[in-house]
C-alpha cells in the first residue's frame, strides 16, 4: 500500500477541476453570480441527486469535477458575497 496522502494527489485534482471550470465558464459565463447564496444547499443537492440518477439509470459516470465545481461556487459565494449580483 502506498504512503501517499490525499495532498499528494491535490495538484492532479486541481488541474482536472480547473479544466472543468474553464469549460463551465465558457458555457455558463458568470451565471453563478446571479443566483443567491440562500438556497444553494438545496440546489446543489438536487443537482447531485440528478447526477446520481443518471449514474443509476443510465450508467453515466459521476461527474466528480462538476460536483467539486458546484461546491467551489458555494464556497466562493459564502466567502465573497460582494461578488454576487443579488
Amino acid at each position: 500500500m502506498s504512503n501517499k496522502t490525499l495532498l499528494d494527489f491535490l495538484p492532479e485534482v486541481v488541474d482536472q477541476v480547473e479544466s472543468q471550470l474553464i469549460d463551465d465558464q465558457d458555457r455558463w459565463g458568470d451565471t453563478w453570480k446571479h443566483r443567491p447564496r440562500k438556497g444553494q444547499e438545496t440546489r446543489v443537492m438536487q443537482r447531485i441527486v440528478d447526477y446520481y440518477d443518471q449514474y443509476v439509470h443510465a450508467g453515466k459516470p459521476m461527474p466528480w469535477t462538476k460536483i467539486i465545481g458546484e461546491a467551489t461556487i458555494c464556497l466562493v459565494r459564502e466567502s465573497h458575497p460582494e461578488e454576487l449580483d443579488v
